[in-house]
């Protein structure tokens, strides 16, 4: 008899992975990884004392993906500029993994203010009141405007509302970055 295969934590997140990435988050559960295992239930609780605690670990598995398909598409140039082609790309080329991250209740910001919990945001909105010229609060304001419309566009692109053309979201974003700049250095 051949031996069992021990199914680890890691094996679970990337089914958890290809789950979403097919079929959107809604339709990960003990059951669907258990499929896609090709295993029962038992293992995957055996790593998770919860769905909760299974789902929590997901995201930031997901989250990691991100960082790092951001970083990669982040080098050389306007790194700000870049990060949000990055953000709308990854909209249209992942949009269940999109809709996971960004347009669902796990981000539970409670107003925009909050957005600077994060240090990494903080420190996006350090650098930019730096390159700018500006003050910290001038930097946050321009850095939410530019988020806002930045997921605006994204969404729509990761739930099918538009359509996107090849260099559009580009030329969307040069303009919005000019014209919020504008705003915020006269």
């Amino acid at each position: 008899m051949a031996p069992k295969q021990k199914i680890t934590e890691q094996m679970i997140l990337e089914a958890a992975f290809l789950l979403t990435r097919k079929h959107g988050y809604e339709h990960v559960n003990a059951r669907s990884l258990a499929s896609e295992l090709g295993c029962s239930t038992q293992p995957i609780f055996s790593r998770f004392e919860s769905m909760d605690a299974l789902k929590k670990a997901f995201h930031s598995y997901a989250g990691n993906y991100f960082n790092s398909y951001a970083a990669d598409a982040m080098q050389g140039g306007d790194s700000f500029r870049k990060l949000g082609e990055c953000y709308i790309k990854f909209a249209c080329t992942e949009s269940n993994l999109f809709r996971l991250l960004f347009m669902s209740e796990v981000m539970d910001l409670h107003g925009f203010e909050h957005m600077y919990d994060d240090l990494e945001n903080l420190e996006v909105a350090e650098n930019l009141a730096s390159a700018m010229s500006i003050s910290l609060e001038s930097a946050k304001r321009f850095y939410m405007k530019m988020f806002i419309f930045t997921h605006g566009i994204a969404s729509m692109a990761a739930t099918g509302f538009v359509q996107l053309e090849a260099g559009e979201a580009e030329k969307l974003l040069a303009e919005a970055q000019a014209a919020f700049a504008a705003q915020h250095t006269s």
